[in-house]
């Protein structure tokens, strides 16, 4: 055996990786502060509660999105729903994009049960020509939002130049989601 000093090798050594244990749970726990495991992706702190995942940015945006993968893979997500606040404590955003098929100007809907949504103007592209839409009126926003919270689906019908299109989001875990890019604004706030 070892020595340094008095103290056996061993002893030293466990007393060492004790403190590298204590230094890094208390890592750990900052980083779970709003009850999660997190991740960094892109700049991101991300953390997935079951169909959502939740990120925010070092600028204060974070979003709750839940995104239907491309079966083809020709991209990331086929369709995405997106609630985001830009910054900690503003007004929730709510934004619908689909890539295929691609969405064109006509009527849309979108649908929680107990609550249909014809956003007819109150669904509008983010940009010209593009595939995102946001619900730009505040009360509706504040509505579908609650709305999300309490129920388990939502669809989004949408015209696309193949025809009727629809988009059914599993919303499991959008709350824990949404609470936890609350949490983190309010912790940058601080």
């Amino acid at each position: 055996m070892v020595k340094l000093g008095n103290a056996p090798m061993s002893r030293l050594l466990a007393a060492a990786t004790t403190i590298a244990l204590l230094m890094t749970a208390g890592a750990v726990q900052a980083a779970d502060r709003c009850g999660a495991t997190t991740h960094m992706r892109f700049g991101e702190t991300r953390a997935y509660f079951g169909d959502a995942l939740a990120a925010c940015r070092p600028d204060g945006y974070c979003s709750a999105v839940v995104a239907i993968a491309d079966p083809s893979g020709q991209a990331a997500w086929r369709h995405q729903l997106r609630v985001a606040r830009p910054s900690p404590g503003a007004d929730y955003l709510v934004e619908l994009a689909a890539t295929d098929p691609m969405p064109v100007a006509g009527v849309m809907r979108f649908t929680t049960p107990g609550q249909t949504v014809d956003p007819g103007p109150w669904l509008a592209p983010t940009s010209p020509g593009s595939n995102e839409y946001r619900v730009s009126d505040p009360i509706l926003t504040r509505s579908l939002v609650s709305s999300l919270r309490r129920q388990r689906i939502a669809r989004w019908n949408y015209p696309s130049a193949d025809g009727p299109a629809e988009a059914y989001f599993p919303l499991r875990g959008i709350t824990a989601a949404l609470n936890w890019i609350d949490c983190r604004g309010a912790a940058a706030s601080d």
